[in-house]
């Protein structure tokens, strides 16, 4: 199967939070996790400028491609969406931000429109409490290097 492209970011406030989309399968609802922002990358485009153009669809924050953190891990990752076995090559960067989300200033696609359910500023803490499903799992050593604005030489490989 042919691999897709596609850069997430690990989105921080000023509380050192990190915002995560809720999202379902549409063929089987019950099916949810958490995940950071981002998505699937265009004809010609950098893994940053991904991530920028990403962010600002999801969330409406705008950023240029270089002021991301970053690269700081990749993941090769295979999944089922909607019936679907997908392969998916990640690239990660993070983005500090004391702007409010507004989603209002959000272009989401019709399948985004009908498969991200909600957005929620995560701590540390609750990260660490929670049972429900969170993607990618390293998210915590992500924001660790994020807060610190530390890029490893090598992208961290993660799960």
């Amino acid at each position: 199967m042919k691999p897709r492209k596609a850069s997430r970011v690990v989105l921080l406030n000023e509380r050192d939070e990190v915002l995560l989309i809720r999202a379902q399968d549409l063929l089987t609802p019950s099916h949810q996790w958490w995940m950071t922002c981002g998505g699937g990358s265009e004809m010609g485009e950098s893994p940053a400028q991904t991530a920028a153009r990403e962010l600002a669809e999801e969330t409406g924050i705008e950023c240029e491609p270089g002021d991301l953190i970053g690269p700081l891990a990749i993941r090769d990752e295979v999944f089922r969406f909607t019936e679907r076995e997908m392969r998916q090559l990640e690239t990660y960067f993070a983005y500090r931000t004391s702007e409010d989300v507004e989603l209002e200033d959000a272009v989401w696609t019709d399948i985004e429109k009908r498969s991200l359910l909600e957005f929620r500023w995560w701590s540390r803490e609750e990260l660490l409490e929670t049972t429900e499903t969170i993607y990618p799992k390293n998210l915590l050593s992500l924001m660790e290097l994020a807060s610190r604005g530390a890029v490893p030489d090598v992208p961290l490989v993660i799960d």
